[in-house]
């Protein structure tokens, strides 16, 4: 893990056992007082919150800034359904005291590395991805010309890629593009052959809750 930056900014955080990644969609239900509250403010001051993994209840320190893109539904009650869409990634270097119900902490952002993507792994990770959302989603989600991911980078493959909660966190504090390439061909080299399984198919396409547009 790389610090790019000392400690420089104190972010809201919503803690959640789910990844969110740079330009992933997730969709959110929102029950509880405290965090009805922190997305209240940030839709009406149109700031962004963190979300970090939490997992056998450790919070993991690199997260991804979310931004709330569209509130779907509101209830009686007062909570709410919303749809968050990822922004940046931080490294999380502690709680911090603040004067509202949820959590607060102070972060610095998390870059990659400066290199050259290789385009042969750029290609065979869009080929692979593609022949695996063929068969697990069967046209529901859209394939990706090798072209879009020279902007979106291989976080927009991830996300429908059958990664567990662990292996998405493992991915999204990854610094390289080269190496985030890599670990996505490795893992869907090992997947496609067991997509021969209708029971394993049906698993992979319920796994993610990412919404493609």
């Amino acid at each position: 893990m790389v610090e790019n930056n000392p400690p420089s900014e104190i972010l809201p955080l919503f803690p959640l056992n789910v990844v969110l990644f740079p330009q992933s969609q997730l969709p959110l239900h929102i029950f509880e007082d405290r965090y009805k509250t922190l997305i209240s403010e940030c839709i009406t001051y149109d700031i962004v919150f963190g979300i970090n993994f939490v997992h056998e209840q450790q919070m993991r320190s690199i997260g991804c800034t979310a931004s709330v893109k569209e509130v779907t539904k509101r209830y009686p009650d007062g909570r709410i359904d919303i749809v968050v869409e990822g922004r940046r990634r931080y490294t999380l270097h502690n709680i911090v005291e603040a004067p509202h119900p949820y959590y607060s902490g102070r972060i610095s952002w998390y870059n990659d590395i400066h290199e050259e993507v290789d385009d042969i792994l750029r290609l065979k990770a869009v080929h692979l991805h593609n022949e695996f959302v063929r068969t697990v989603f069967q046209g529901s989600v859209a394939q990706v010309h090798h072209d879009d991911i020279r902007k979106t980078r291989a976080f927009h493959l991830v996300q429908k890629s059958g990664l567990d909660l662990v292996q998405r966190q493992v991915f999204l504090s990854m610094n390289s593009e080269n190496t985030r390439l890599g670990f996505l061909i490795n893992h869907l080299e090992s997947m496609l052959p067991l997509l021969v399984s209708k029971k394993k198919t049906e698993e992979l396409a319920k796994n993610d809750g990412y919404i493609q547009e």
